[in-house]
């Protein structure tokens, strides 16, 4: 009788597993595709950095200080043409992700949930990217048979460090935001937590991008605080 329990659970666990992984096939491959760029990208470092006995072991002085490294601009940094977007569009250049900004008028969950498919939503009632307190939510996974191109678009929201730079192009305007801080909370009703909790509005001009987390389960929220560089 033991036999058979473990059994039929080892046959039920591994039926769960795969269909887990299908419905949730295209973030996944997003999460493995970024983690396999990350390892190739470690080992060419390390083939690249000359070994440790070659480096010149030297008692600083004022003759032999480096010079401060030239501050660029993060703008500079993007080098595609503003003219190449025709509609507001988010770009999360750290994992080659471009997405439309859709904005949605009212709350209403049916209409959000229709736009996700064609991009990411500016959520209703939050400033327009650049003026103030803005926060755009997106899929990090949905499943397979749903229409639309972005149901894994925020799937990599979690491997945001701070730092790293976020690109929106709003109304023609291309603005650099850095991020400063990332948190996952479990958000009202079933915790205390939300977005303006977590990340409490200022005189700053914020952009918060927010999915739900683990991905596959909308448990949790994950969300990024980035700040525009002005």
């Amino acid at each position: 009788m033991l036999k058979k329990l473990k059994l039929f659970l080892f046959i039920f666990i591994g039926i769960f597993v795969v269909l887990f992984c299908i419905f949730n096939g295209l973030a996944f491959i997003s999460i493995s595709q970024y983690k396999i760029k990350q390892l190739f990208t470690w080992i060419k470092n390390e083939i690249s950095r000359p070994p440790n006995f070659l480096v010149s072991k030297t008692t600083t002085t004022l003759d032999n200080l480096e010079t401060p490294p030239i501050t660029i601009s993060p703008i500079l940094i993007f080098q595609e043409p503003i003219l190449k977007y025709k509609n507001n569009t988010l770009i999360l250049s750290k994992f080659d992700i471009e997405a439309p900004i859709i904005s949605v008028s009212e709350f209403d969950l049916k209409l959000i949930y229709q736009e996700l498919k064609k991009g990411v939503v500016l959520y209703p009632g939050s400033s327009n990217p650049g003026e103030g307190y803005s926060i755009i939510i997106g899929h990090s996974s949905q499943y397979p048979w749903e229409p639309g191109r972005y149901k894994s678009v925020f799937s990599l929201l979690n491997e945001f460090q701070k730092g790293d730079l976020i690109y929106v192009v709003w109304e023609n305007r291309l603005l650099t935001f850095r991020v400063e801080d990332k948190k996952i909370f479990l958000p009202w009703p079933k915790g205390q937590e939300t977005t303006e909790t977590i990340f409490p509005p200022s005189s700053q001009k914020v952009l918060i991008l927010q999915s739900c987390w683990p991905v596959g389960v909308a448990s949790k929220r994950v969300a990024v605080k980035a700040v525009l560089v002005e």
